[in-house]
């Protein structure tokens, strides 16, 4: 937090340096409740849109309490993720 009260957050531990737009990374790594299906099918490889995703799993979680795709198990989690399968609570 800065003097303007103004908040930063990240977590770097799995970031990689792009170095052209157009630049795609393999790599299947991340919390589960929180990868994008690009990285999951990993065919194409994957780009900043997984950052996106991930941003809008971490709104939802704030605003509901707990990840959309959140399941007892992680090919569960996984699957639902494929298939883009969440709800809002009532």
């Amino acid at each position: 937090m800065n003097d303007k009260l103004k908040i930063k957050l990240g977590d770097f531990g799995l970031a990689a340096k792009l170095d052209f737009d157009s630049e795609k990374r393999h790599t299947v790594c991340g919390t589960p409740n929180y990868l994008a299906p690009e990285i999951l099918q990993n065919k194409m490889g994957h780009s900043y849109e997984v950052d996106v995703w991930s941003m809008g799993v971490v709104l939802y979680a704030l605003i509901i309490g707990k990840p959309p795709f959140e399941t007892p198990e992680v090919k569960l989690t996984y699957e639902k993720i494929r298939k883009g399968l969440y709800s809002f609570p009532e």
